[in-house]
């Protein structure tokens, strides 16, 4: 009796209970996961174009405030000018596909290269700034490009592009496709998040952020993740940029190089929580919880979401998801912490 007692006491036994735990959050994360995924993929089968619409928007501008909380919130880099990875995402896909005639579907891992390839030339001259300056330089650069496309006649100038490959298509297959698309870029920006963070490099990214002079006494290449987490950011926002001018079915430099991406992006991740990989996740359902039930009160609309960021980075520094775990400190929806035996 007491040899079973000492057995269920061990410290080899203290552990079950924890791993048991473990595998059953685990099985039901999956389950959760194929649920939902199950349900938004046949979305197109039973919803009508608005409802496909409105989570175009929704898919994509989760993807951009991902995006924009990797940059900042895990590596302390604070992008202003974040909207013009979505210019040179969303004019790459309309050139290349009205110029070669390609299946534009098929033209979005191409955007996607030209945003990355775009966000590496410009990473020697931006990360030579920091601070305040950075912000204000990816400011400056969207602005640069901004005019540079304005004035470039080959691109539109200021009235832009039609994506007149898409003519080819029936409006429910313009629809259902550019729907698919964004759902894919919403999956992809979770799960690039969670695979980077739970990753060397975001070990790394969140010793930089914390200081950055301990981190490179460290042994950590700053440089070098600063750069991967700038060009990872800029392909995932640019792709995402492709997909919501497909959804418009023209570009313009004012919209698609508009400071209004990386404002929405920016007060998406203060009201979900910076720093955090759910952030984003609740701030864009807050989001758009409130755009579609009072964006009809017009200015009224705007105070109240100045009113509501004030509010929250007040009461709720770490955002609404901060709220969340001071009721369930253990709650852990994408699996990022770690069980130590």
């Amino acid at each position: 009796m007491n040899n079973m007692s000492a057995t269920a006491n061990s410290p080899a036994a203290a552990t079950v209970e924890p791993n048991a735990r473990q595998a059953r959050g685990h099985h039901l994360r999956w389950v959760v996961c194929v649920a939902i995924l199950v349900s938004l993929a046949t979305l197109p089968l039973y919803a009508g174009f608005a409802t496909q619409r409105l989570l175009v928007e929704v898919f994509v501008v989760f993807a951009i405030a991902t995006a924009w909380n990797l940059l900042a919130g895990f590596g302390g880099l604070v992008a202003v000018g974040q909207h013009v990875f979505v210019g040179v995402g969303a004019y790459a896909l309309f050139v290349v596909s009205n110029t070669l005639g390609l299946n534009p579907w098929w033209t979005l891992p191409l955007a996607a290269a030209a945003a990355a390839a775009f966000a590496l030339l410009t990473a020697w001259p931006m990360f030579r700034l920091s601070g305040a300056h950075f912000a204000v330089g990816t400011w400056v650069l969207a602005e640069l490009v901004r005019i540079a496309v304005l004035n470039t006649e080959t691109l539109g100038a200021g009235g832009g592009l039609p994506l007149e490959t898409l003519r080819d298509f029936t409006r429910l297959q313009r629809n259902a496709g550019v729907y698919w698309a964004a759902l894919v870029v919403g999956v992809l920006a979770l799960v690039t998040a969670r695979q980077l963070l739970t990753s060397r490099l975001g070990l790394a990214l969140t010793a930089v952020r914390d200081s950055e002079a301990a981190a490179r006494a460290s042994g950590v290449s700053v440089q070098r993740a600063k750069v991967t987490l700038w060009v990872c950011a800029g392909a995932l926002t640019g792709l995402a940029g492709a997909v919501a001018y497909m959804n418009t079915l023209q570009v313009s430099p004012d919209a698609s190089f508009g400071l209004g991406w990386t404002a929405m992006a920016i007060f998406i991740a203060v009201l979900g929580g910076i720093g955090r990989i759910e952030g984003p996740v609740v701030g864009t359902a807050i989001f758009f919880v409130l755009r579609e039930s009072a964006g009809q009160f017009g200015a009224w609309y705007f105070v109240a979401l100045g009113v509501l960021a004030i509010v929250t980075m007040l009461v709720a520094p770490g955002g609404a998801w901060s709220l969340v775990l001071r009721r369930w400190p253990t709650f852990d929806p994408f699996a990022m912490r770690r069980w130590m035996p």
